[in-house]
């Protein structure tokens, strides 16, 4: 069966249809999960543009806004360590306060996961301190304009966990991790 188009419909549907099949070769080849928010978001004002039947023709808008979260939550980095087993951190978000930002998320070592934050110092971009505690699963809240205010609980510190390993895991936070924020 053969169909037979005018000009202008043939113009709508290759307009600007290059950029869309490079960013669906693309996602062909890496997956959706791995393109860009940039990426994301134009094929789904091309969808949106579709849906609608608009004669006119589409265009990439690549000025759009990026989104409230960072688009790196969810990527993860892993490492053996000496002793035979795996640290990953998987990243959540990231805030900046003053000269420090610092990094959230969950740590998977040792058979169990840890919630909490490397602090990097913005300045010289290195690792201040690694500050995770295990994740029970449990809230708990105290009063934070009382001082001497404590958590009733006591959780395990991923940092004295960690004993020996503590440099070669900073290593890696400030060699693999770190460089990918600044």
């Amino acid at each position: 069966m053969k169909i037979i188009i005018t000009e202008s419909q043939y113009r709508f549907l290759v307009e600007n249809t290059q950029e869309i099949d490079q960013i669906l070769d693309k996602m062909g080849e890496i997956g959706y999960e791995n393109l860009s928010f940039e990426e994301k978001q134009s094929l789904n004002d091309y969808s949106e543009h579709l849906k609608s039947g608009k004669k006119d023709e589409f265009k990439i808008n690549l000025s759009q806004n990026e989104p409230e979260f960072d688009d790196k939550s969810g990527e993860k980095w892993s490492k053996k360590l000496a002793d035979g087993s795996t640290f990953t951190f998987q990243f959540d978000y990231d805030e900046d306060d003053m000269e420090i930002k610092m990094l959230f998320g969950t740590v998977y070592w040792g058979g169990t996961e840890w919630v909490g934050c490397f602090v990097v110092d913005g300045d010289d971009q290195t690792l201040g301190m690694i500050d995770f505690v295990e994740d029970t699963g449990d809230f708990e809240t105290y009063d934070s304009g009382n001082l001497s205010s404590k958590p009733q609980r006591q959780y395990k510190q991923l940092h004295g966990e960690l004993g020996k390993l503590v440099p070669e895991v900073e290593y890696f936070v400030e060699e693999e991790i770190i460089p990918n924020f600044f």
